[in-house]
């Protein structure tokens, strides 16, 4: 529900601040005070197009801003959470337009995602939803109650199109795999020849570097080897500097930080003598090796200049073309398998698909004979309303196209948006919406010309269905007619002022007494007699008596049905 609209600087108002209820809000006011900017201002706000002309003259923004109850939208779980949804647009003469979600910014898409969400707008220039294909088929389907059907083929569907998307893989791996796979055999071939081993290059190369400096390599571990171990060697002396440790010790008993270095020292350079000694034990030069070792390099180098790719990306290179190659000698099989899916996949769907076809051929008889009946009531009596359906090819939502087709008096149905005015498809709307109401997601409704072209009889009864759909959604009406306006739960006045050289326009609510006198002069236009005023609160009083006949009736028919 809108709770609350705030404009600056938009068209002609300077500022509004307006909160609203639930129920039937009327908006009306003399021709051209500017009501319709009211409405031009929200759709603006919810992400309609705009233009800088439309900031008031002499200001650089204008403001918009709405504060709506709060709805479950998954986009929503994006942006702070709040009691209230608060959308805020500023237009700018100068720089990029601003959007705010929640005190968020926004993009403009998200804004008016949410928008469609929260508000339909019926009037001139806003009935895209009516004459949209995809529209009405899911408004048939609401008052169908089929939306678990559609569910169940839009799985279906969503099964069977990716089965087809993998069948496709798999014939276009099968024709382009037999193309590559004397290649693919090939590479796999060179490089499992090559027996390659995970940290083999990394030890073949500190191998070939102590081969290719053999002598230095065993010049450094023999001198190192007699320098430590050999007579006149450091162990030899050490002995000595022990015994002179010792010594010290006994003279002044406190050299055992001394000994204690002496003895680690003795042990860590004798473990050493021993590494050397298995070192030149080992030590076993072979010519042979070098080339092998150079040989063996030279293959890897060769193999990843030629891959461009590491060793161990080489590694997995031979494990990718393993399964390729085995996807490609068990292409057919899988193909196979994919055929056999496809086929009981498109079975299924099709039966879900012609299930809810046949549905919907119930839901087109019963919801044309109550939208008939509803353009009686509003006026149309003379206006035939039809649903077409076609066959088409399978698709998330089935194997229909539905079009909804109006006929004007001797007229062949066309339709909807090439041959209804912006009342009649106001009026449609209103039908619809009256039909649909247990079923509509969208709680705020807002209608400007649905009086377009009527009077009398048949305005009072448009109010009527007004009225009664306001019980289920807060709805907002522009209208010149009193006929509507006396249904009204809420009303409000704009008026267009003059003052200090600048024209201005203002809203606001008016109270009963207000209300009689803005039904009189809607009745009896510039002078306002006591009698169109009696005519006035007559039909206010008549508004209110009705309402309370009903609400009777149904406190009855409640009882009734409990004492059942």
């Amino acid at each position: 529900m809108l709770r609350e609209l705030r404009i600056q600087n938009y068209a002609i108002i300077s500022e509004v601040s307006l909160e609203f209820s639930e129920g039937l809000n009327i908006i009306t006011g003399e021709t051209g005070a500017g009501k319709s900017i009211l409405i031009d201002a929200l759709s603006t706000l919810l992400g309609g197009r705009t233009f800088p002309e439309i900031i008031r003259e002499g200001k650089d923004e204008a403001l918009l801003e709405a504060r709506f109850d709060s709805i479950d939208l998954p986009l929503l779980n994006d942006f702070p959470s709040s009691e209230w949804l608060i959308l805020k647009r500023i237009l700018s003469k100068s720089a990029k337009n601003r959007t705010y979600l929640n005190h968020s910014f926004a993009n403009l898409s998200i804004l008016k995602e949410v928008g469609q969400r929260l508000t339909e707008i019926h009037g001139q220039h806003e009935h895209h939803n009516l004459t949209n294909l995809e529209w009405q088929l899911d408004l048939l389907d609401a008052f169908g109650s089929l939306p678990e059907q559609r569910k169940q083929v839009a799985n279906g569907y969503r099964v069977w199109h990716r089965l087809l998307q993998e069948r496709t893989a798999l014939q276009k791996l099968g024709s382009e795999g037999k193309q590559k796979q004397a290649f693919l055999e090939y590479q796999l071939s060179e490089i499992n020849s090559a027996n390659l081993q995970p940290g083999e290059e990394e030890a073949l190369e500190k191998e070939e570097k102590t081969l290719k400096n053999w002598e230095a390599f065993l010049s450094a571990t023999e001198t190192s080897y007699a320098l430590l171990s050999e007579e006149g060697g450091i162990l030899s002396r050490l002995d000595e500097t022990g015994n002179a440790i010792d010594r010290l010790n006994q003279i002044t008993n406190d050299a055992s930080e001394e000994t204690q270095l002496w003895e680690n020292a003795q042990i860590n350079l004798k473990e050493l003598s021993t590494l050397l000694r298995n070192r030149l034990n080992a030590l076993e030069y072979d010519p042979h090796r070098l080339q092998e070792v150079t040989e063996r390099l030279y293959l890897i180098q060769k193999l990843k200049k030629k891959y461009g790719l590491s060793l161990q990306e080489i590694l997995s290179l031979r494990s990718q073309l393993e399964m390729d190659l085995s996807k490609i000698s068990g292409c057919e099989t899988e193909l196979a398998e994919i055929e056999r899916k496809i086929e009981r996949a498109e079975k299924d769907l099709r039966e879900k698909a012609d299930s809810l076809s046949r549905a919907r051929l119930k839901a087109k008889t019963k919801l044309e004979e109550k939208i008939q009946e509803e353009l009686q009531l509003l006026g149309m009596e003379k206006t035939c309303f039809q649903i077409t359906t076609e066959r088409k090819s399978l698709s998330e939502d089935g194997i229909d196209r539905v079009e909804f087709l109006i006929a004007l008096p001797r007229e062949t149905p066309q339709s909807l948006g090439k041959i209804a005015s912006g009342g009649e498809l106001s009026r449609i709307m209103l039908a619809l919406k009256v039909i649909l109401a247990e079923v509509d997601p969208v709680e705020v409704l807002v209608f400007d010309e649905v009086d377009a072209g009527i009077g009398g009889g048949v305005a009072e009864r448009v109010g009527k269905r007004l009225s009664k759909l306001s019980k289920t959604h807060q709805v907002f009406c522009i209208t010149h007619l009193p006929q509507i306006a006396q249904f009204a739960d809420h009303h409000y006045f704009v008026e267009k002022q003059d003052s200090e050289k600048r024209i201005t326009t203002s809203v606001k609510r008016l109270s009963k007494k207000e209300r009689v006198h803005e039904l009189a002069r809607m009745l009896g236009g510039v002078t306002i007699t006591p009698i169109t005023l009696q005519h006035a609160e007559e039909m206010i009083d008549r508004k209110s008596s009705e309402e309370e006949t009903i609400s009777s009736r149904q406190i009855k028919q409640l009882r009734r049905e409990r004492s059942k």
